[in-house]
């Protein structure tokens, strides 16, 4: 790759944080698991997110930022590792279940924003 190129590709991907809006949505692909709420950063979505449901997007700062739940037992379960988001990207986060040990897990889909 041309040097020209390599330097419009760095401007490029440098600038996404400035044109594209950073924003995160959830999906529940577990079939039996409603969230009451779920908390990221300053995305406080207190509307119950149903089995085989997904949030609209909201815009989110870029940062570090604990993932909190609230299940229909009421109580608020803080996730063990912090989710990072970087400016200028669409994040989703997907819960679902561990086939193997039944546990509930999530993983996130990452995609530049359009």
């Amino acid at each position: 790759m041309g040097k020209i190129a390599l330097a419009i590709m760095i401007a490029f991907l440098a600038s996404c944080n400035f044109f594209f809006q950073t924003q995160v949505s959830f999906e529940n692909s577990t079939s039996s698991y409603t969230f009451l709420a779920i908390k990221i950063g300053s995305v406080d979505d207190e509307t119950p997110l149903a089995p085989n449901q997904q949030t609209s997007f909201a815009p989110i700062g870029q940062g570090s930022y604990y993932l909190y739940t609230k299940g229909i037992d009421g109580i608020w379960y803080q996730w063990p590792a912090q989710q990072p988001i970087a400016a200028g990207y669409s994040y989703t986060i997907i819960f679902s279940v561990d086939s193997t040990t039944n546990n509930l897990t999530y993983s996130t889909y990452v995609a530049l924003e359009q």
